[in-house]
Parts: C-alpha cells; structure tokens; sequence
C-alpha cells in the first residue's frame, strides 16, 4: 500500500477548509481585491465572451453555440412568462444575468483548485457577493415599485385606511404593515445566507468526504450533488428576485378591488340564471 499513500497513511486526513470569504490579494487604499473578486471577473469574462461570440455572426438558421444561447434564453423567457405573465418578460435580463452568474459561479466550486489555491475562489461562496447582490436587488425593485405606484407604495407599509373601519382594524393595518417593512429588509439576510450556506457547506462536504474515502474519485456522486444544488440555488435565488420586482408593481388597492367582484357581489342575471321551462 506504500505507493498509494508515499508519505504514509494518516486517518482521518488534515483537512484544507476554504475561507467563507475571499482572502485579499491585495490593497488600494481602503480597498482589498481578494481572490473571490479575481474568479467573479473570470466569470463575467466567460459569460460575456460566450454571449458575443454566439451572437457576432447571426443567422436565421442558427447552429452551434448560437442554437444553444437561443434554446437557453427562449426557455429562460418561457419560465419568466409562466411566473408573471408577459409583463414580467421586462425582469428577463436580470433574472437570465442573475441565474446564470450564480449557477456558473456555484459550478466552480466542484473545479479542481478552485478554493484550494490562493488566487481563486468561488464568488458565491464568500457571502460579501452574495450580500450585494441581495442589496442591489433589494434597491431595484423598490425601485420599481415607487417608479410604477409613486407614493402609494408606501401603502403596503405604513396603511391608515383601516381606522375608517374603527381604531382595532387600524392599528392591525399598521402592525400589519410594520410585519411587511421588516420582511422585506430581511429578505435581503435569507438572500444571502441560503445561496453562501449551500455553496460553502458544498465545498467543504466535497473536501471532507474526498479526504474520509482516502481517493479523491470515490467522491463523484458528492460532485454531481453539488452540481444539481448548485443549479437550484442558482434559480431559487433567481426566481425570488423576479417575484420581488412582480409583487413590487402589484398595487394592494387594486387587490382589493378585485377582491370586491367576486361572485358573491355580482347580481343574478337571466344568463347566470335561466328561467325554467314549462313541460307541456
């Protein structure tokens, strides 16, 4: 067993955990550049060089890398339609820049040496990215919401409408909306901490079990774990971000009238009730 194990057999192994975050390879300033910020490049590097190569030289048969962008970007369309409607199809960029950044970024965590050198570490996996990526979604369907609804976005918030309907209803209009503020600002803490947890928990499963099954291979089943978990967080944190900027625009007075013409507000018509006819 010598040429298995050169410098001898040690069980359990010493174990080379990759850092939560991203180690800085150096500073400007204030400014750190850590190696998570060097992979992030690399990856928006691939993606965009992917995107102009397949779209440099169009043709209305496509072939290629091209019939794959089309296949991946009209499936991504279907999806986006399917939650929202064709109005949602206006989120389609960010929600495909979302979701494929995340998913390729997840994906490095199962590539040899990613996490394990000093200039290279899965985005995902250091919570900073994940973080201003939750901000900077979280800015952008406020945004939205104020763009579309003005000041009555404030609404789902801070509402007084309820004290038309005595000092009980309202002030659980306000608790309500008070519930519904933190909520959101929250969202931002479950955004990051799902996506870095599994990203990071998958990393150092693959580490510890490669070590635990003394050769490396016998951990492809963990690999192919990951990567299917590195797909699903990818569109979970995707998808939750499109249904943020949907309800963002939904206006909760427009809610309620709807709510108001259901069928047990309409008055009976001969249509809905015909009369019945005399047998002869």
């Amino acid at each position: 067993m010598g040429w298995l194990f050169p410098s001898g057999l040690k069980y359990p192994p010493d174990f080379h955990i990759p850092s939560p975050t991203g180690e800085e390879l150096f500073r400007i300033g204030p400014i750190g550049y850590t190696n998570a910020h060097l992979t992030m490049a690399l990856v928006i590097a691939l993606l965009a060089t992917i995107a102009v190569v397949a779209t440099r030289d169009l043709r209305e048969r496509p072939g290629g890398l091209q019939n794959l962008v089309e296949l991946l970007v009209q499936g991504l369309s279907e999806f986006v339609e399917s939650i929202g409607g064709k109005r949602a199809l206006t989120y389609l960029p960010l929600f495909g820049t979302l979701f494929l950044f995340i998913v390729t970024s997840n994906w490095l965590s199962v590539v040899p040496f990613i996490g394990q050198i000093a200039f290279l570490h899965s985005p995902t996996a250091d919570y900073h990215t994940n973080f201003a990526m939750a901000v900077l979604a979280f800015v952008a369907y406020q945004t939205e919401g104020f763009r579309h609804l003005k000041l009555g976005y404030v609404k789902r918030w801070f509402n007084l409408s309820g004290f038309k309907d005595g000092p009980f209803i309202g002030v659980i209009f306000v608790l309500v909306g008070f519930i519904e503020l933190f909520s959101e600002i929250f969202r931002m803490l479950t955004l990051t901490l799902r996506l870095w947890g599994n990203v990071f928990g998958g990393e150092i499963m693959l580490v510890v079990m490669s070590g635990l099954l003394f050769l490396p291979g016998l951990a492809l089943p963990f690999v192919g774990l990951e990567v299917f978990i590195g797909l699903v967080q990818g569109l979970v944190f995707a998808l939750l971000v499109l249904m943020y900027f949907i309800l963002a625009i939904e206006s909760h007075d427009e809610e309620h009238e709807a709510g108001s013409t259901s069928d047990t507000d309409r008055v009976p018509s001969l249509e809905m009730h015909p009369r019945p006819v005399n047998a002869h």
